[in-house]
């Protein structure tokens, strides 16, 4: 209760993983309970004595007189006399520990009729402490290994899975249309598990994040109030906000932020895949959390520009209509390594211009403009190269 009521104790205990919290309050128990068991097992053999030399004539016969006379040698602990309390804690620990794993050496054991049924007593309680200390072990494993468990777990309904593909022959390895070449395809299964479990470990959280929005990979967020929830997603996405101008904090209160942070989708990419958009949520914005990836258009194979970590992708794309853009305009990703990408889709960013029309005043319409003048650029590039390659020399 001490360290309950202590708000220091208790900042720092919540600041812990679950599994070292748990071990450390097993381990703290353990030895909490060997303590009070070997004082309580010493005071048994001092009541019957009345004196802590107990090898003196007269003395009733005691644990600590049987074990003195059976197993003491000269350079050992010496239970006998007031000033060695510490050999004769050691020694009462000793018989403490050995009752709790029920190892059970023997060289100590009970001599008198209180002895027996004290230790009686005391062994049946080490009993049930030690299912207890079981049971915790086995709590703070499955906390320890359950990403590896399941990593395991999908590893094998990965394998089921791959196991059920038809055959090909097809000569092309990795090809960048049609179905590819089996064997590839499995491998790149397996290292995409691989890889998602390294880097969820890594990031300490139990969530997939294929299509997944922000309440889903940190569930965590369903069960805070309102203005923690707010402020959670502020703390969790507004560094990447910032980095699109028409959605900084310049333009956008911290209410509006959340409102899109909690509207943003994480994907995962694995190595080798190439992406145009998403089914579901359409044209984007995004931003990798982690990897890198290699941005290339249909209509300018010649220039290729390179994405890290945090580096905004489509930020004056998005902006633009489909149908004004072309099919031959859209970025087309190809990943080099396993990616976490956080997308914004086109939608959520048209309801914000909508809602606040002074930010496109402002700034998104330069970005739209920006966008319009390289898509001209380009295609005036493309023409020009077009009419020299049929020039006649």
């Amino acid at each position: 209760s001490l360290t309950k009521s202590s708000m220091y104790i208790q900042t720092f205990w919540e600041k812990q993983s679950i599994p070292k919290t748990m071990l450390a309050v097993f381990v703290g128990n353990m030895v909490m309970f060997c303590h009070w068991l070997a004082c309580f097992w010493a005071f048994v053999a001092f009541a019957q004595a009345q004196t802590f030399d107990f090898t003196k004539e007269g003395v009733p016969p005691t644990w600590i007189s049987a074990w003195y006379e059976s197993s003491y040698f000269p350079g050992s602990i010496d239970p006998i006399g007031w000033s060695n309390d510490v050999d004769r804690y050691a020694l009462s620990l000793f018989w403490a520990i050995q009752s709790v794993t029920s190892i059970g050496y023997g060289n100590i054991a009970p001599v008198s009729r209180v002895e027996f049924y004290v230790a009686n007593a005391l062994m049946l309680l080490s009993g049930v402490f030690w299912a207890y200390a079981i049971g915790n072990i086995i709590q703070i494993l499955d906390h320890v290994h359950s990403s590896e468990v399941l990593y395991k777990v999908k590893m094998d309904s990965a394998n089921s899975l791959i196991n059920c593909f038809a055959p090909t022959d097809h000569p092309s390895r990795e090809p960048d249309y049609g179905v590819g070449d089996s064997e590839m395809l499995a491998t790149r299964i397996r290292r995409f598990l691989t890889s998602q479990y390294h880097k969820t470990a890594r990031l300490d959280l139990s969530s997939e994040f294929n299509s997944k929005k922000l309440e889903e990979v940190y569930p965590m967020i369903e069960h805070l109030s309102p203005e923690l929830r707010q402020l959670s997603s502020l703390h969790l996405l507004r560094a990447f906000l910032e980095k699109i101008p028409y959605l900084s904090s310049k333009y956008l209160s911290p209410d509006e932020q959340s409102e899109v942070a909690f509207k943003c989708v994480f994907i995962e990419f694995g190595r080798g895949e190439t992406f145009y958009e998403h089914q579901k949520y359409g044209r984007w914005i995004m931003i990798l959390k982690n990897g890198f990836c290699m941005a290339s258009r249909k209509s300018n194979h010649g220039h290729q520009r390179w994405y890290t970590r945090g580096n905004p992708i489509g930020i004056s794309d998005v902006l633009v209509d489909a149908d004004c853009l072309g099919r031959d305009e859209r970025r087309r990703l190809l990943f080099y390594s396993y990616c976490l990408a956080l997308y914004i889709p086109r939608s959520v960013i048209l309801d914000v211009l909508k809602k606040r029309p002074r930010i496109w005043k402002d700034c998104a319409r330069w970005c739209y403009l920006r966008a319009c003048l390289l898509k001209w650029a380009r295609e005036k590039s493309r023409k020009r190269l077009n009419s020299d390659m049929y020039v006649i020399p």
